[in-house]
């Protein structure tokens, strides 16, 4: 039998409390990622405190400055910025009310106390390892009174922002008195997740970017296209992500609700720009092309219909068209085209292919292209040096062959940067975070940084100052297509890797600063918490254990239920009163995220039907395949059944259901017996995978199923 009791912690909420008293010490708290210096200049009790309010101050002659040596083609203003760090504080410090103005901050004449001064300079003189200047470098001057933030670039001003807001959170508002000099050693800081095989809603992919950029992360490689391994099935599961306005190319797109509109990519890409990170779009050809060639079989390699036949004489201009159409889409100095994993018989073709497009493409937007690397034998020709190489197997390039042949290249490694989702015999769930902190060589261990692509031979990983290194991009990929996951797991699995892999961009691991493992697991579980400006994890605030609790006993029911309406009361003390309406409780919530156990005592009739429903998936009744009702999720119009449990057949008697939730799973239990835990068959097959399913809570009840009771718990109530 079950028995609850509550394990895990009690409150849900991520709530800084100002402390009262300064620091007692002079270390910088342990920023994700660590700054490149911090010099103190104050005595051991000498703090900046964040007070009741703060004044920020923007320089009149900076604020409309924009950075435009990135790769954004939509930088923002250091005013903008600045008007995104007011918010972000007012999120993790409520208590503090924030003012910002323009003023002259040359003339040094403000006297305000609590006040954080922006400006730009070039009196940074940043610079990446390879010595080439920056404009995301920075300093900040810390006094008890004061903060000065003084940027090479308006991007170089965001990130100090990070610097000073992590800084402020682990301290409960406090930074030390002292100077921080900062910037990166690496252009490319960033993470690709695959929304080809699986959909993302574009608010997901937003969030993701706001959440990367609260560690510095500079890009989100979005790739657009993609299809699980045909294994012959021509019909194989296949997408392609952008609406096109052009009805000629209509049949690329025949499931409209699994794209996204032009006005909706092009607010993801501004909404990342505004914290400092580029969308990268992959449009992938002539490989991993089937939602190309099931639109035009003729396109088709007779081989393999994933791959496109580059001597039809369709074959480009179908390519170019789909680029022309989409080029004025994207507001970025670099796109890709994908292009791995082509036939090697096919070289020359591939390479002539890449070469067009690379041209196409830059006369078209003044674009240069990147593309994975792909290792394609040819004596007469090659891939032209203006394209970007995106390393990711050496049974497909040499990187270092080709940085010492005048390639940029990108490292995107797959023993180190790559995840699949759910399940792999090759690749982890979650970056191996062993490896990326004492495993950059077999040999001597070692913290990996972008520089090391051969982790058995040191000598084969070109310097850290070398040029045409450009940094380094993880990969998340969806492998098994869109049952085997939900949109919410995704961040689950990137959430650790993303910290990680931006703070070795930032700061190379031979730095004497560089953060250490021991550093990171000290810091991220507060700083993940805190990251603001989006909600992934689902958290609901809560004064204890019970975050929500409504008693609908006392409802009326029967022929009058469907009108009746009035307020239920939280009984949790939260105030999250909910409204009764047609037999349906709206309440003031939406989704749960992990840890929670959800109590329903409920008197089923066996019917199918919702029980509870939210913003990212809806729980309830529903048949198996042998017509006999279950228990099931629902997320992304994709139903996931209890296949183990059959419900009884119904009667008068209450049925008490709980649910509980952790990001490695979802059960079930009923009457205190476990019914069974929610699982996917992985391509259709015997492998088994457990679905991590967010509580739904906005709406409890509806239909034929009488919920009486329901209770949400922050964390696990098992015996």
């Amino acid at each position: 039998m079950l028995s609850l009791t509550l394990v895990g912690q009690a409150v849900a909420c991520f709530l800084i409390t100002i402390a009262s008293t300064p620091i007692l010490a002079l270390e910088l708290p342990q920023l994700i990622p660590a700054v490149h210096r911090f010099t103190s200049t104050g005595s051991a009790s000498s703090a900046f405190q964040l007070s009741r309010h703060v004044s920020l101050l923007v320089d009149q002659h900076d604020a409309q400055s924009t950075d435009d040596s990135g790769l954004t083609l939509i930088p923002t203003t250091l005013l903008a910025f600045a008007q995104t760090f007011k918010a972000d504080i007012q999120e993790l410090f409520p208590q503090t009310s924030v003012s910002l103005t323009l003023g002259d901050t040359r003339a040094d004449t403000h006297s305000d106390t609590s006040i954080i001064v922006f400006s730009l300079s070039s009196r940074p003189n940043a610079s990446t390892a390879d010595g080439a200047s920056t404009a995301e470098g920075y300093e900040i001057d810390i006094s008890s009174t004061s903060i000065r933030i003084i940027a090479s670039g308006s991007r170089g001003a965001f990130w100090a922002t990070r610097t000073l807001l992590q800084g402020l959170v682990l301290t409960g508002g406090q930074f030390p008195v002292g100077k921080v000099v900062d910037q990166p050693d690496w252009r490319t800081r960033g993470f690709m997740l695959d929304v080809g095989r699986q959909w993302y809603p574009i608010a997901i992919l937003r969030d993701l970017c706001t959440y990367a950029s609260w560690f510095k992360v500079s890009e989100f490689h979005v790739h657009l296209s993609d299809n699980v391994s045909p294994r012959g099935n021509v019909n194989a599961y296949a997408r392609f992500r952008l609406r096109p306005e052009n009805p000629a190319l209509a049949g690329l797109t025949p499931h409209l609700n699994e794209t996204y509109s032009r006005a909706e990519f092009e607010d993801f890409q501004t909404h990342c720009a505004s914290r400092g990170v580029t969308v990268i779009p992959e449009l992938e050809s002539p490989g991993h092309a089937l939602v190309i060639t099931q639109w035009k079989p003729e396109l088709a390699l007779s081989s393999d219909p994933s791959l496109i036949n580059l001597t039809v004489p369709d074959a480009i201009p179908t390519i170019k068209s789909i680029w022309q159409e989409f080029l004025p889409w994207f507001h970025t100095k670099e796109v890709s085209i994908g292009a791995d994993e082509y036939n090697a018989s096919l070289a020359d073709d591939y390479n002539n292919f890449v070469n067009e497009m690379s041209d196409f493409i830059g006369q078209q937007s003044r674009k240069r292209i990147r593309l994975w690397g792909t290792r394609e034998p040819s004596n007469n020709t090659a891939v032209s040096k203006n394209i970007t190489i995106q390393h990711w197997d050496f049974g497909d390039d040499d990187p270092f062959e080709l940085v010492r042949a005048g390639y940029d290249v990108i490292n995107s490694e797959d023993s180190f940067q790559y995840i699949v989702m759910k399940q792999s015999g090759s690749f982890p769930q979650h970056l191996n975070q062993t490896r990326l902190w004492d495993g950059a060589n077999v040999d001597t261990g070692g913290i990996w940084d972008p520089h090391v692509f051969d982790r058995g031979n040191a000598s084969n990983n070109p310097s850290i100052s070398d040029p045409h290194l450009k940094g380094s991009i993880m990969a998340a990929w969806n492998d098994h297509g869109p049952t085997a996951s939900t949109f919410l797991e995704a961040y689950y699995a990137l959430k650790a890797g993303i910290p990680v892999v931006a703070s070795a961009g930032w700061q190379a691991a031979s730095r004497p600063n560089h953060l250490t493992h021991e550093q990171f697991l000290a810091a991220f579980p507060k700083l993940e918490a805190a990251a603001p400006g989006q909600n992934l994890a689902r958290r609901i605030p809560s004064r204890g254990a019970v975050v929500a609790e409504y008693d609908l006993s006392q409802a009326p029911r029967g022929p009058t239920a469907t009108s009746s309406t009035g307020v239920v009361r939280d009984r949790s003390g939260n105030g999250y009163d909910a409204f009764l309406s047609n037999g349906v409780l709206r309440t003031p919530l939406g989704s749960k995220g992990h840890n929670y156990t959800v109590l329903l005592r409920v008197r089923l009739s066996g019917a199918p039907g919702v029980l509870l429903s939210g913003p990212d998936n809806s729980f309830g009744i529903a048949s198996r395949a042998d017509g006999v009702p279950t228990f099931a999720f629902t997320s992304s119009n994709i139903t996931y059944l209890l296949s183990s449990y059959a419900l009884s057949s119904s009667s008068n008697d209450s049925t008490v259901v709980i649910l509980t939730g952790t990001e490695g799973g979802t059960s079930a239990y009923v009457n205190g017996e476990h019914a069974g835990d929610f699982l996917v068959a992985i391509d259709g097959t015997t492998v088994l995978e457990p679905m991590a399913f967010v509580a739904p809570v906005k709406t409890i009840g509806g239909g034929e199923n009488v919920i009486e009771r329901f209770v949400l718990w922050n964390g696990l109530r098992v015996r």
